[in-house]
């Protein structure tokens, strides 16, 4: 990565301000449209949210829409419900959410990030966002903990015409903590099941006396296990913001995290004796695959970035989000193959071990207007942004001991070659037009494009020196348009056409660049916020399709041809309300029926591995009227079976449970999850990995 990347690319967006400002100063006078940033009760696209139920979210239009008004389904999980569910992860926030299910689940969830939304996985780099900037991190760079987020969001569906490059189930986007008008200090400290021994404290409010500058200071102490006892979860975390107004127009925010974890990458368990019978009987959910000797995956992560907003006047504003980041994953496991026959008491084992570094800066440049034509009412925004990802692999292989299933044996000796290398840098522009127009006050359309200039250069290092480049460039225009009405009794029914790309490296046998995957959807529904109650709801049905799916070359082994499609159809419903401020409500129902449509395969009219068929949840917190203070709270998961090989793996239900007491400024409370100790299959894929055990966490809360 370029060193004076930002340094070159903020002349830029100088000289864009000053070229924007001159075209508002000279622009026709138009009438004074409401701010963009002032909300009902308070609430902002990029502020803390009053309880579970969001209004407004910037994730859509990259601009503060309210979400009845935006022609997308997107799922906003607040820090009152994450802390509610006590949710110690992205898989746990979105766990009654729609639409959306973990690729991994279980252990595995404290190194990787990765879910099914709509049929389609959206493991890896692709989906993440903070605050609205590309996070391209891989996915085995270590997890996100929500403790440093004020809510997270998914938009689901291609979300190409703002993002650029992604998968077509959709983005999510991390909203950071931001420091507070009014002074906030708090202490909570937690102890639970598997050793869990947490502390974190989170302050913030104004440095100066006139409140031009307030600051925010976030910090993580966390020393646990995970089921398997022999995995860590340590986690070392401190987040800095600092709002500045710099003058009554202008506004800079500043933004750092650290962070440093311990754990061991889960490699799952092999399927007999999990999701296939096994003659010797069921595999421990408890079991270790690995080996203490061999097994790590200690993490290093920071960012910097700032926020600057510059307001021309009432109706026209310049904001430059930049994000920088730098993580280093040092990893090492026993990788599980097959299980060894006739027994079946064995399974063979192989050893990798790995270095990662990962760099990378996104910077996103915004115009934002708003005029008035007649009876139309226009709020536009043109975006320049560019994100760039530096990776570098070092990976060496090895042999270890096969591992007996039933009795292991650790300690035994394994061996390591030399490292083979893998460079790439990944380079992304785009440039992007949106208008939100509304007539009347009553008709809504959303029409914008994107265009987007994708490069990678990557390059392997075999063990042996040799060195392999290859180069793959991707051009892509991504267009969105919807309609939507704003209907008597808060109906709004809407329909959106939407596109993504995501490119694939690589060529086939006649060196030919594979062309990037591209997703098509079209979705219908309604969204629904009744008058005089705070509730939310959303239904929605689409249909999603995802073309150029890479599959084997028939006629040339080892190459690949670009024949495959997948088709995803569903029907979601989720909606969120607060019931005469004692009870809370949050309910998700989801039916997916994705299929492979074109293959050379054989495997038309198969499902694509883990994608489950139907979810629901719902959860209820209920403050009890009779006892000052207590709440209780009660939740429900459903996952519905998935395939793999063509072979149904089984559906799960799990539920969970809340007790909080709060009293003057203390709040204690106890979270049970997975109530009834279930054992279950989280997900099955390569391996099958086991969700977790009935697990209680306590905490105790100082605020202020």
């Amino acid at each position: 990565m370029r060193p004076l990347l930002i340094t070159t690319l903020t002349p830029l967006a100088a000289a864009l301000v000053a070229v924007f400002s001159g075209a508002a100063v000279h622009a026709q006078p138009t009438t004074s449209l409401p701010e963009v940033r002032v909300t009902t009760e308070g609430e902002t696209a990029s502020g803390p949210v009053n309880g579970i139920v969001a209004r407004r979210s910037a994730t859509g239009t990259k601009t503060d829409t309210a979400l009845i008004e935006t022609p997308q389904s997107i799922t906003v999980v607040t820090r009152e419900q994450m802390d509610a569910q006590a949710a110690d992860s992205l898989d746990q926030a979105f766990g009654y959410s729609a639409g959306i299910s973990s690729q991994s689940g279980g252990v595995q969830r404290r190194t990787a990030t990765g879910f099914v939304v709509r049929g389609f996985n959206i493991t890896g780099s692709a989906p993440l966002y903070v605050n609205g900037s590309k996070f391209p991190i891989n996915s085995l760079s270590g997890t996100m903990e929500p403790y440093s987020y004020e809510r997270v969001e998914l938009l689901k569906g291609p979300a190409s015409i703002l993002y650029g490059q992604a998968a077509p189930g959709g983005i999510i986007n991390m909203v950071s903590k931001r420091p507070t008008a009014e002074p906030l200090r708090e202490v909570e400290v937690q102890a639970g099941s598997w050793g869990r021994k947490q502390i974190a404290v989170d302050l913030g409010g104004p440095l100066t006396e006139d409140g031009r500058v307030g600051y925010r200071l976030t910090a993580l102490a966390r020393d646990a296990q995970a089921m398997v006892r022999q995995i860590p979860d340590d986690r070392t975390l401190f987040n800095g913001a600092i709002d500045w107004r710099l003058t009554d127009r202008t506004q800079l925010t500043l933004l750092a995290t650290y962070s440093k974890g311990s754990s061991i990458y889960d490699y799952g368990k092999p399927t007999a004796g999990t999701w296939l019978p096994n003659p010797n009987g069921a595999i421990s959910r408890k079991l270790f695959v690995g080996d203490p000797g061999l097994d790590k995956f200690d993490t290093t992560g920071s960012t910097l970035g700032y926020l600057l907003e510059h307001r021309f006047n009432d109706d026209w504003q310049f904001r430059q989000n930049v994000l920088v980041f730098d993580y280093e994953a040092d990893n090492a496991w026993a990788a599980i193959g097959s299980v060894v026959q006739p027994t079946q008491r064995t399974v063979s084992r192989s050893a990798t071990a790995r270095f990662d570094t990962d760099k990378g800066v996104s910077v996103d440049n915004q115009l934002l207007g708003k005029l008035r034509t007649g009876r139309l009412q226009h709020a536009m925004i043109v975006g320049l942004d560019y994100s760039e990802n530096d990776f570098t692999r070092a990976q060496r292989s090895g042999t270890i001991g096969a591992l007996d299933l039933y009795n292991p044996v650790y300690g035994v000796p394994f061996t390591l070659g030399g490292a083979a290398l893998s460079i790439s840098d990944r380079k992304q522009l785009g440039l992007y037009v949106q208008d939100h127009i509304k007539l009347d006050d009553r008709f809504i359309a959303l029409l914008g494009g994107r265009y987007d200039d994708a490069r990678t250069k990557s390059r392997s290092v075999a063990v042996n020196g040799t060195s392999t480049p290859s180069d793959s460039k991707a051009h892509s225009f991504t267009p969105r348009a919807a309609i939507m009405y704003l209907a008597d009794g808060g109906i709004a029914p809407y329909y959106s056409y939407t596109r993504s790309f995501q490119p694939v490296g690589g060529t086939d046998f006649f060196l030919r660049p594979f062309k990037p995957t591209t997703g098509t959807q079209h979705e219908v529904g309604v969204k629904y916020e009744p008058p005089g109650m705070n509730a939310s709801v959303t239904v929605a049905a689409y249909q999603l399709t995802q073309q150029n799916v890479a599959t084997s070359d028939l006629e040339h082994a080892g190459f690949s041809v670009q024949t495959g499609e997948i088709r995803s159809r569903g029907i979601e419903i989720e909606g969120r309300a607060t019931i005469d401020r004692r009870l809370d409500l949050v309910a998700a129902l989801g039916t997916t029926d994705a299929v492979i449509t074109q293959s050379n395969q054989g495997t038309v009219g198969t499902r694509p591995t883990s994608v489950p068929r139907h979810t629901a949840s719902l959860w209820a917190d209920y403050r009890l009227p009779w006892f000052s203070g207590v709440s209780i709270g009660a939740g429900v998961r459903h996952v519905g079976t998935t395939e793999l090989n063509r072979l149904p793996v089984p559906s799960y239900t799990v539920f969970d449970a809340a007790l909080r007491y709060q009293v003057d400024k203390w709040r204690f409370a106890l979270n049970v999850k997975n109530l009834t100790d279930k054992t279950y299959l989280a997900s099955c894929s390569f391996a099958c990995f086991y969700g977790d055990e009935r697990n209680v966490t306590l905490s105790a809360r100082y605020t202020w």
